[in-house]
């Protein structure tokens, strides 16, 4: 598969007779860049995207108004999935690399772990920015995608990437890195 096509896979999966796409969701910041993706595409083709968290049941029923629906999953256990593609409906499984590996010979598949193409693709030719700043800034912060293209969308000439978010980051990495230390010196931390 082309490493573009990943992305315009999900984009004709809405107007397709396919019923289902498996997303390797690597962490949940790489699946909130997916998510973020189709539902750009879900609005886009005007497509109600209904997320199943596992509680509910999978609707059967066909909307009243004729309105196009896509269900979309998290699930890793393996029983779980099963049921799951057994249905009649339209459907996006997000999924751990296990499935992912044993279920990608069967379905569409979105590997996970291309998302900086699919980055750098959605960004240059799904929405026609061409700003290195902005790509770089996504790709480390892929859960960002949506929030930042919007910025930049707003207001191309005053564009400054989200400094506070890469600063409270770096805080975080500091604190980790400071206990660490100290557990390596077998320090008490308590005291």
């Amino acid at each position: 598969m082309n490493k573009e096509n990943q992305l315009s896979l999900i984009e004709k999966f809405f107007s397709s007779n396919e019923e289902t796409i498996i997303i390797n969701q690597v962490n949940d910041e790489i699946g909130n860049f997916y998510l973020s993706v189709i539902k750009h595409y879900a609005d886009k083709q005007s497509v109600k995207i209904d997320i199943n968290d596992g509680n509910k049941t999978m609707a059967s029923e066909s909307d009243l108004f004729g309105l196009k629906k896509i269900e979309i999953f998290n699930i890793s256990n393996t029983k779980k999935m099963a049921e799951v593609l057994n249905t009649q409906n339209k459907k996006i499984i997000f999924t751990d690399y296990k499935n992912f590996k044993k279920l990608n010979s069967k379905y569409n598949c979105i590997n996970g772990y291309k998302y900086e193409l699919d980055i750098t693709f959605f960004i240059k030719a799904e929405l026609k920015i061409d700003n290195d700043e902005l790509l770089y800034f996504c790709k480390n912060n892929p859960v960002l995608l949506i929030s930042e293209t919007s910025k930049y969308l707003i207001n191309n000439n005053l564009y400054t990437s989200d400094q506070n978010f890469i600063e409270e980051k770096k805080h975080i990495l500091n604190i980790r890195k400071a206990i660490l230390e100290i557990k390596k010196r077998n320090l008490d931390i308590k005291g």
